[in-house]
């Protein structure tokens, strides 16, 4: 499908909303609230808090003009644009888990390191301690 043979008509659903589309705009509500309390007490920095707004707008346009992936989804080999956010989708939450994986390992290894070198700097102190007596 090309530009000029697109339905621009069929794009943004301006008659009654569907329950999706309402779940959806709460949802990105709720999460840029969250996002934006995290912001003020300095947990996350400005641009990550405008990534996530930027998404969720993403999320909320897709949503309510779902039409509008379809070329998009065209480009890239897909039937629907919805197709194509579900893709999407699954491989953000695969890359997600792999960081979180190697956060968590090396959290792990740091954390065996600092266990070690404590002991081994207790280690000492009592060895001091026995050449004392």
């Amino acid at each position: 499908m090309t530009y000029s043979e697109f339905n621009w008509e069929s794009v943004i659903i301006i008659g009654p909303f569907r329950t999706y589309q309402i779940l959806l705009i709460i949802a990105t509500i709720i999460l840029i609230i969250f996002f934006y309390r995290r912001l003020r007490v300095k947990k996350i920095t400005p641009a990550t808090f405008g990534l996530w707004v930027f998404v969720c707008l993403i999320v909320n346009f897709f949503a309510f003009a779902p039409k509008m992936s379809d070329p998009l989804a065209g480009f890239f080999g897909f039937g629907r644009g919805l197709d194509l956010l579900l893709v999407i989708g699954f491989a953000g939450t695969v890359y997600a888990i792999f960081r979180l994986y190697v956060k968590i390992d090396e959290l792990n290894r740091n954390m065996t390191d600092l266990v070690r070198a404590l002991a081994i700097k207790d280690e000492i102190q009592l060895e001091d301690l026995d050449e004392e007596e």
